[in-house]
């Protein structure tokens, strides 16, 4: 048997939004919660309730979370404008790319300084991206020379990098 809500609303009304202000630190949402857990009671008039007040107070926990959990799903986090100074920017500072060029430089000249086979080997696996066996195919070597090759192009200008 359904209670009458006029009556369990003046009863347990204020005591019920008073709980859910407590909790959300807003009356406004607290109301309309309070309001969600009465509509609730309404729209199942075939639900036995032995304990109303214990009911709307189940009723009012899970709005509360529902709320809760649709609230965070749309908080977005605010940043003051100077918090975007700390971040890395996308492209690289001046400083970064004159000395990425001048590394760029150094690498050029020790390929120069291989001899031309070597240079050829290096270039066509390192810069081109070709397999030893593609390197070997196109170079009419053997997949074992394109490796030694390989070896003392790495050798010589780690050699060189170290300043020996």
């Amino acid at each position: 048997m359904q209670p009458d809500l006029s009556l369990v609303f003046s009863t347990h009304g204020n005591e019920l939004r008073s709980y859910l202000q407590h909790r959300l630190g807003d009356g406004h949402t607290a109301s309309d919660l309070v309001q969600d857990a009465f509509l609730n009671v309404l729209e199942r008039p075939d639900t036995r309730i032995h304990d109303i007040r214990a009911y709307l107070y189940a009723i009012a926990r899970n709005l509360l979370l529902n709320h809760r959990k649709q609230e965070a799903r749309r908080r977005t986090e605010t940043r003051a404008p100077e918090a975007f100074t700390q971040m890395a920017a996308d492209q690289p500072s001046p400083e970064d790319v004159v000395d990425s060029r001048l590394q760029l430089e150094r690498v050029h000249a020790l390929v120069r300084e291989l001899p031309h086979r070597t240079q050829e080997i290096f270039v066509l696996n390192r810069i081109e991206g070709l397999t030893h066996a593609q390197v070997a195919r196109q170079l009419r070597l053997s997949e074992s020379a394109v490796q030694k090759h390989l070896a003392l192009a790495i050798a010589r200008m780690t050699r060189r990098l170290r300043g020996r």
